[in-house]
């Protein structure tokens, strides 16, 4: 009778606990979404000098970004001495699409409430990029981590998110992020296609503001 009970117990708790990780913390969803299978893993590498061209080419586009305050940079918590560190770059096998990883490194002084005890916080952000000619085209994509004290563990949090969570839950919308940065399939995926649309509208748009100033309203920024 006794060994009866036990069972029951042990099945009503096995079963609450696949319950709860399968319909409350989303496990199985996490498990789905979660590290690029091995044979899909890009394993892309550019030479040494050509990776410290493209970094310097993409932090003089963000510099500008930043100066503007556009973009990932629209706080006023940003300025001329925020430093800009590319973290990671990752390349399509033709080279000519990328993945970026980017790090800003800030006094505390300028955090809303600053922390003690710290000179440095520091965000970080994704940026997807086309290569034209000589030329990089870079494009906003997230997610946003922001006021981390440690440099390593803000580099940790956007690699986490691009290289292992990045799928989106529901796969089945038309531009929906089926595949990790770090996935040899994300270059052909759709994400490319909302890329150049965007960049139309982006055009449109600049050429309305030119055209019917009076019908464009731009938000503040921060």
């Amino acid at each position: 009778m006794k060994n009866t009970f036990l069972i029951i117990i042990t099945a009503v708790i096995i079963g609450l606990t696949f319950y709860y990780f399968k319909n409350i913390y989303g496990w199985m969803e996490f498990r789905k979404n979660t590290d690029t299978p091995v044979q899909f893993l890009n394993k892309t590498v550019t030479k040494r000098e050509d990776y410290i061209k493209d970094s310097l080419k993409i932090s003089a586009q963000l510099k500008a970004l930043l100066l503007q305050h556009e973009d990932f940079f629209n706080s006023s918590e940003y300025f001329d001495g925020t430093d800009i560190i590319i973290d990671t770059i990752i390349y399509s096998p033709d080279f000519n699409k990328l993945g970026v990883l980017v790090l800003t490194k800030n006094p505390t002084s300028r955090q809303l409430m600053p922390t003690e005890n710290t000179l440095w916080y520091y965000n970080a952000t994704s940026y997807l990029g086309t290569r034209q000619g000589d030329s990089i085209s870079l494009s906003r994509l997230g997610p946003d981590f922001t006021n981390s004290t440690d440099q390593q563990e803000q580099s940790n949090y956007i690699r986490e998110a691009c290289f292992r969570t990045f799928v989106s839950k529901d796969t089945t919308k038309k531009y929906a992020y089926k595949y990790n940065l770090n996935d040899i399939r994300f270059w052909t995926c759709t994400v490319w296609q909302k890329i150049e649309e965007d960049k139309v509208k982006k055009r449109e748009f600049e050429e309305e503001k030119i055209k019917h100033p009076e019908n464009i309203y731009e938000p503040p920024k921060q």
